[in-house]
């Protein structure tokens, strides 16, 4: 009903338009706020679950002293030379590992480290003899894991070394 018909017809719906609005805000608001919490459940989930890391072994040499600064680079032939080597799991899982030294392709002395569980370092003095005198000789020293066909790790940690006659 109409109070003053001088008051135009769109005025009296202006009451029924604001309602819509607020119909429509509150979706609004509704699908903002699932949106925020969507968001924050993700976040929450991509936290708190483990996300795979890279897996991999770490396999090292040190000189006598414990260091990476004074590698042997002479020996006597016959003479036992030492190094420490080291081996630590990064592969996630129980790994069995074994070292071999080679001096140019031939195997001179082969190591048991034995399995290490993931985060296990297994680190020890070594001596290896070299039977072959020159200059430039290489020992070559590579992880095998699991009891693979092949070197775990391609390439091989390598001393050069002046071999000398006893």
């Amino acid at each position: 009903m109409r109070i003053d018909n001088r008051i135009p017809q769109y005025v009296e719906c202006s009451a029924a338009s604001d309602k819509i609005m607020t119909t429509s805000n509150k979706i609004i608001s509704a699908i903002i706020i699932i949106t925020i919490l969507v968001c924050i459940a993700v976040i929450v989930y991509l936290g708190v679950t483990s996300q795979p890391s890279e897996s991999f072994s770490e396999f090292y040499i040190l000189d006598r002293q414990g260091a990476a600064t004074d590698y042997p680079s002479q020996a006597i032939s016959g003479q036992p030379v030492s190094v420490i080597v080291g081996v630590v799991n990064h592969e996630g899982i129980l790994s069995d590992y074994t070292v071999q030294i080679r001096e140019n392709d031939a195997i001179i002395k082969s190591i048991t480290v034995g399995k290490l569980n993931d985060g296990q370092k297994w680190e020890q003095p070594v001596e290896f003899t070299l039977n072959h005198a020159g200059e430039g000789q290489r020992v070559n020293f590579y992880l095998f894991k699991d009891n693979g066909a092949g070197p775990h790790i391609k390439d091989p940690l390598v001393l050069i070394m002046k071999v000398t006659e006893n």
